[in-house]
């Protein structure tokens, strides 16, 4: 019986390492563990090759609580060192990826330059965040039938951490989740470089601010306990 109980221990926790949202359920202590131990028991059952126990399934989730962290110490060492900040008075115009619209595009680009907060070009569509102040002359450059979305009202928060957050995986995820964790809906996201940028509502982005900041001041005391662990 120990080596049955180890063993889905051990697969227990290999899967909810590998879903950071079941992680977020759990750590939040929102989670219904039964639900999660019939949701997960077809792969723990694959995983170890016998058909397990709903019971110690359960048991293996509680706990795995007590030792589950929010993220990886690398993932801890570029949140810590990160910084905020915001920008209100944002809006979002997506147009239609035409050759007509590609050009006006350019134009756009060259001439409010200093108002753009970002820009993402898909396969069938061109996003831009700007100052709100001009997105209506904006707009003017484009045929209103190619227009998708014109959004204002809204406010962008930039995460703005060091080069390594492009080398560590599960930095944004991490951003993602605990803002999801508080509720807060995300209107569009992306990344340039060093910079995490979130556009959310305006009603949204003191909460958002104050949950972001919360986790870098969090991170920063796990990195400051780590260290004097280790000169310990």
């Amino acid at each position: 019986m120990t080596n049955i109980g180890q063993s889905v221990s051990k697969t227990v926790k290999e899967i909810i390492l590998n879903d950071i949202f079941l992680q977020a359920s759990i750590r939040g202590q929102y989670c219904n563990y039964s639900a999660i131990a019939r949701r997960i028991k077809p792969l723990v059952d694959k995983k170890i090759g016998y058909d397990s126990d709903i019971q110690s399934i359960v048991t293996a989730l509680k706990r795995l609580k007590l030792s589950l962290t929010f993220s990886p110490k690398n993932v801890k060492m570029v949140l810590a060192d990160s910084n905020l900040s915001v920008r209100t008075g944002v809006a979002k115009i997506t147009v239609e990826k035409t050759r007509t619209t590609t050009i006006k595009f350019s134009e756009l680009i060259r001439k409010y330059i200093n108002s753009i907060i970002h820009v993402s070009i898909g396969s069938t569509a061109i996003t831009i965040i700007m100052d709100e102040m001009y997105a209506e002359e904006a707009l003017e450059l484009f045929e209103r039938s190619t227009v998708l979305e014109n959004k204002r009202n809204l406010a962008a928060i930039i995460v703005t951490s060091t080069p390594e957050i492009t080398d560590v995986p599960g930095c944004a995820i991490s951003i993602y989740e605990r803002l999801f964790s508080a509720g807060i809906n995300i209107e569009d996201t992306t990344s340039s470089y060093t910079d995490t940028i979130i556009i959310l509502k305006n009603e949204d982005v003191g909460k958002a601010f104050e949950t972001l900041n919360e986790l870098i001041n969090e991170t920063k005391r796990e990195i400051t306990t780590l260290f004097k662990k280790n000169k310990l």
